[in-house]
């Protein structure tokens, strides 16, 4: 039920922010965007260590040319298992994004915020909880609308349980 009301919360700001975007920026019609990355989360526990594989789902709202505010979503796709042991990450959160333009049509980032993961290692037991979330990236536009990206995030670090990454994502502006 927390994670529903944390996704209502989050996907309610971004639309309000969106209409008062849109109407500050006239003429500026791609001030939202998507993104689709894939990554091997690296998760560290009592239970020992797992990549497990994870596909993350991302919306954002740029606030302006320098900060974005992002939702995202992370699955387990592939559980990294082995004998009495399996290994997941699911992740939800809501981020700032201050970025700055190194030339034209290449950006570098941060992003800093709160997630709310459910990590599960079956030797061990799971963790659940809300933890600070960072990490740095850099994008570069392959057309107008079109930009791949690569980031690294550190994502969860409570009771001797951490997960952080590298995703590589494919993004469109809308």
């Amino acid at each position: 039920m927390k994670k529903i009301n944390l996704i209502s919360i989050a996907t309610t700001v971004l639309i309000f922010t969106g209409g008062a975007q849109a109407q500050n920026q006239v003429g500026s019609p791609y001030t939202f965007y998507g993104e689709i990355g894939g990554s091997q989360v690296d998760l560290s526990g009592p239970g020992g260590d797992a990549k497990p594989g994870a596909v993350r789902f991302l919306l954002g709202n740029e606030l302006n040319k320098n900060l974005g505010l992002e939702v995202l979503y992370t699955v387990t796709v592939a559980k990294e298992s082995r004998t009495g042991y399996d290994a997941s990450y699911n992740g939800f959160g809501v981020f700032l994004k201050p970025k700055m333009s190194l030339i034209q049509g290449t950006e570098v980032f941060a992003r800093i915020g709160v997630i709310r993961a459910d990590i599960t290692a079956s030797s061990a037991g799971s963790s659940q909880g809300s933890d600070v979330a960072y990490g740095l990236g850099i994008q570069a536009y392959l057309s107008q609308n079109i930009y791949g990206q690569v980031d690294w995030m550190h994502s969860y670090d409570r009771d001797n349980v951490g997960a952080k990454g590298f995703t590589f994502s494919i993004g469109t502006r809308f």
